[in-house]
């Protein structure tokens, strides 16, 4: 399945376009407004809360959602036990072992908590 497309249809820009319905999103578009633009726009203000994290001494995965209140600092393994702490340059284990950044990243806020 390509990036553009998903179980309810393909993306064909069009605001009616099931694609973009089955987001629940109700979207008008204007004359010549394109509707790619409107939804990178809106993937760039809604963070995505779930990542999954890779331990990398074992290799385990685990989904896991996101604080989006403080940067998680330490995550144990639930296989091999090994405590994760952020890699050098990054605010949190997300950042550094998840398959997507924490929400003030996502967001190019940077970290409040440690002003990462």
């Amino acid at each position: 399945m390509s990036a553009c497309q998903s179980n309810s249809g393909s993306f064909d820009g069009t605001a009616g376009s099931p694609w973009l319905s089955g987001l629940g999103l109700s979207i008008a578009l204007r004359d010549g407004q394109d509707a790619s633009r409107l939804l990178n726009k809106l993937m760039t203000t809604i963070p995505l809360l779930e990542s999954v994290l890779t331990c990398p001494q074992c290799g385990h995965a685990k989904k896991e959602v996101m604080p989006t209140n403080a940067c998680q600092f330490f995550y144990e393994c639930a296989q091999c036990k090994a405590v994760l702490r952020p890699l050098a340059g990054d605010c949190c284990v997300f950042c550094s072992y998840g398959s997507v950044k924490c929400p003030p990243v996502q967001m190019q806020q940077g970290c409040s908590s440690c002003r990462a």
